[in-house]
């Protein structure tokens, strides 16, 4: 039986959701920006000719940049934060800073945390039920525009 959730101010709680989705459209806005602002930065890299670390962490600060604006627009249509996207977004921005900094030249007990952390990671993303949710948020979506 469905149960009947009574709310005790409708009218403010409509408004400060639309203030929050007008802050999210803002943050999804600069974020768009801070994306197109890199990838320009990377097409001069690549015409100059620089170290490739450079030009990989760049790419994997695209993707980071594109998991957070994926996790804006989950936000705007489900009004909930996705802890699946937010984990995803832990593992690459700790890969990119160890592809960064390069694995050789990390201290053998911080790239023993790291692994630790990156395990731990997988782990949450695998068992606690988190990956079910991505997968049907993903199937509504999908549904959605078909």
């Amino acid at each position: 039986m469905p149960v009947n959730v009574q709310l005790t101010h409708p009218i403010p709680r409509k408004y400060l959701e639309l203030i929050q989705d007008i802050i999210v459209i803002g943050l999804c806005v600069i974020l768009f920006a801070a994306m197109g602002m890199k990838l320009f930065q990377l097409c001069e890299l690549m015409l100059v000719g620089v170290d490739f670390s450079l030009v990989l962490g760049d790419i994997l600060f695209i993707l980071v940049l594109l998991e957070l604006f994926r996790l804006l627009l989950i936000y705007l249509e489900e009004h909930r934060v996705s802890v699946g996207t937010m984990v995803e977004v832990g593992i690459v921005s700790t890969l990119r800073e160890v592809i960064l900094r390069g694995a050789l030249h990390v201290p053998w007990r911080q790239l023993l945390i790291v692994c630790a952390f990156i395990v731990t990671l997988g782990v949450v993303l695998r068992y606690s039920g988190i990956r079910q949710d991505i997968d049907a948020t993903e199937t509504r979506r999908v549904g959605r525009t078909a």
